[in-house]
This record gives C-alpha cells, sequence and structure tokens, in this order.
C-alpha cells in the first residue's frame, strides 16, 4: 500500500482480540474444545502459508549484473544477477543502512568495485543493446561522478553514465569501435543529498534516451554497435584513469544487454530487476512476470 506520500509501505498487521475469561465462561466445555480446534488450525494455517514455496519466474537472461548492495561478501560485491560476476572493492565501499533505501553502499571519493573488465565474458559485453540503471545520492555537485565505466582494448571510452556537478546534469553516453561516438545525451538536472533513480537505455535500432525519476529527459540517434571490449578495465563508481570519482550513496545498480523500454524502467525503479514474487532481501512484491507477458 501507499503513504499520503507515495511511498511503498507495509500492510498493517491485523490483531486478534481476545473475548474476555467472563465471555468464554458463558459457554459449557464445548467452547473448551472449540477454542483449541480453532487454535490448531491458525497455526497449521500459518505453517502452511511460511513453507509454502514462491512462485517465480525465469529471470531475464539479459540481465547481466546487479548489484543490490544489501552486503558485501569480505572484500567482493556480490552480483545478483545470475551471472556470477563478483566485482572487487577497492578503497572504502561500505554497506550503509539509509532512512529511505535500505542497505546502500556508500562510495568514499577514489574508491570502486573492479568489474574485471579484460576478462569479462565477450558473450556478454553489450553490442546491440544496452542499459544501465542504479538509485544514486552524490554528496555534493563539486565534481562529475562516474556512476559505472568501461574502457576498451583499443582505448575508446565506450560508456559515461554520470551525475555533472560541472554542468548541473546527467550524462549518457556511448562509442562504437574506433572512439565514434554514438550518442551524448547531456540533460534534467543534478541534485546532491536526495535519491535520484538514474536510467539509460539504448537499442542500436531505436536509439538512445535518458531517463531520470521514470521520466525521459533526452534522446539519442541510433545506428551502431557499442564497443565490444572491456579491455583496459570496468568499474563502478570510478573511471579507469581515475577521474570522476563517485561519492556518495548508490543502490540497486543493474546492468542489461538490450535497450529497456519506459515501462521496463519503471517498473525496475519501483520494484527492482528480479522476477520472483517476492524479493529475497525483502523488498516490495514485483510486477516484473505480468510487464515481461505484454
Amino acid at each position: 500500500m501507499r503513504a499520503s506520500d507515495g511511498k511503498l509501505v507495509s500492510h498493517p498487521r491485523r490483531r486478534l482480540i481476545p473475548a474476555s475469561a467472563h465471555a468464554y465462561n458463558s459457554f459449557s466445555g464445548r467452547a473448551t474444545a472449540m477454542k483449541t480446534w480453532g487454535m490448531a488450525l491458525c497455526a497449521a494455517f500459518v505453517s502452511a502459508i511460511a513453507f509454502a514455496p514462491i512462485a517465480t519466474v525465469a529471470q531475464d537472461a539479459d540481465l547481466i549484473l546487479y548489484y543490490d548492495y544489501e552486503q558485501f561478501s569480505g572484500d567482493e560485491a556480490v552480483d545478483m544477477s545470475g551471472k556470477g560476476r563478483v566485482g572487487v572493492i577497492n578503497g572504502e565501499v561500505k554497506i550503509e543502512a539509509d532512512a529511505t533505501r535500505g542497505n546502500v553502499a556508500r562510495f568514499a571519493s577514489g574508491s570502486f568495485i573492479d568489474m574485471d573488465g579484460p576478462n569479462w565474458p565477450e558473450a556478454e559485453i553489450p553490442t546491440g543493446g544496452m542499459s544501465l540503471l542504479a538509485w544514486v545520492n552524490v554528496d555534493s555537485l563539486g565534481g562529475d561522478h562516474a556512476i559505472f565505466n568501461a574502457r576498451a582494448g583499443d582505448d575508446t571510452w565506450l560508456i559515461h553514465p554520470e551525475i555533472r556537478g560541472g554542468d548541473g546534469n546527467f550524462r549518457w553516453l556511448l562509442r562504437s569501435e574506433g572512439g565514434n561516438t554514438i550518442f551524448d545525451i547531456r540533460a534534467g538536472v543534478a541534485a546532491d543529498s536526495e535519491w535520484i533513480h538514474f536510467a539509460g537505455v539504448y537499442d542500436s535500432g531505436d536509439g538512445a534516451a535518458l531517463y531520470i525519476n521514470g521520466v525521459e529527459e533526452g534522446v539519442g540517434a541510433a545506428g551502431a554497435d557499442i564497443a565490444g571490449d572491456w579491455g583496459k578495465g570496468a568499474r563502478v563508481g570510478y573511471n579507469i584513469d581515475n577521474n570522476r570519482p563517485f561519492t556518495g550513496m548508490m543502490d540497486d545498480l543493474n546492468l542489461w544487454k538490450r535497450g529497456l523500454t519506459q515501462e521496463e524502467v519503471e517498473i525496475i525503479m519501483e520494484f527492482g530487476p528480479l522476477p520472483q514474487a517476492v524479493d529475497p532481501n525483502g523488498k516490495a512484491t514485483t510486477t516484473w512476470a505480468s510487464v515481461k507477458s505484454r
């Protein structure tokens, strides 16, 4: 359900109010038997719910990376996409409890998650389409903040999803082989110290779009494939040349090898990218299965 401010809140639990002792005493011994039977039935019902399997749908094969930032495993970020793309934490990236988002990752300046770009499987590198989504909350607009970055073996800077402090906007850029810019969208109004949902999508046939909080802020050209190797590296939170540090909090980073629709972006923004009826980390119930069936 939703509160008056539009946020999702948990459904209030109904409480069972027991009858008074006087009311119970007004019945014969049959009342005691009925009470015992009712309690047993209730316990059996609760047990059946607790142990019933949760229905799921097949996970989308185009989801190639998902950090929900619920927890880290030592110095490793755990990939929830099912692809097993573990990232190594460099510097200070900590799990922190946030009043709005729950557990999130806080990046100190110059810290990042190394994705081992040179060894990233070729089949899992987006070329014909790509989408990068994340919740971001930067500490200040004193500089440019790189959400994710990858560099090809020929030195092509192939992706720039950024919060731009200098320009006061957001950036979504992709390049093809040889360093040719496919599009460079700079749009929206950046802000610090608040949660903002960033979603950059691209399809080589349909073009690019940048969505901020689910609203389309800019579009870009189509017609070329994205450079297909990350030979010089791939990182979350810091450019390969150690510039544009992401400084602040990040949540629900997810990377896709196709261009998502605006409807898909809106669903992921609200419910996350996993298809379970209930997220194993206790996040909101999803409608992802119904969206994919349309």
